[in-house]
């Protein structure tokens, strides 16, 4: 079924039926209603799981427990970058000896397997070390 426009519908409605007439009666005006006070604590605070708008004991040991647990894991992260960022740069110096060690070794197809391997490998370690080198200065100028 097609939808009508308004007019459509004002023209079809049955008029409303008079009113009675009423005697005006007067009343007593009232004073204007002020509006409720505002709650003191309006914020949310995420160590109040409860939501009852006060930290109690309880609630201020799991927050100090969480931010304790959060900054042991972000040291472990900043640990863990930097381990993986020497193990790689150590990694980008001993490539060179893997290829003359095989060579002196006389393993030519190791020679000729890591010398073809190797730009696709300085490219990927150069990579790692400089996205750990970007995001300690990004951090710092922070």
């Amino acid at each position: 079924m097609p939808r009508k426009k308004p007019e459509q519908l004002k023209s079809k409605a049955a008029p409303a039926p008079a009113a009675k007439e009423q005697p005006v009666v007067s009343a007593p005006v009232a004073a204007p209603i002020a509006p409720a006070p505002a709650p003191q604590n309006t914020g949310y605070h995420p160590a109040d799981i409860n939501g009852d708008g006060h930290i109690d004991a309880e609630e201020k040991q799991m927050e100090l427990e969480f931010r304790r647990k959060a900054l042991e894991d972000a040291d472990a992260m900043r640990d863990a970058q930097r381990k993986m960022t020497w193990f790689a740069l150590f990694g980008l110096l001993l490539y060179p000896f893997a290829v003359v060690c095989a060579s002196l070794a006389g393993l030519d197809e190791a020679q000729k397997t890591l010398g073809s391997m190797a730009p696709t490998y300085f490219v990927a370690v150069a990579g790692i070390v400089a996205a750990f080198f970007g995001a300690q200065a990004y951090t710092k100028k922070k």
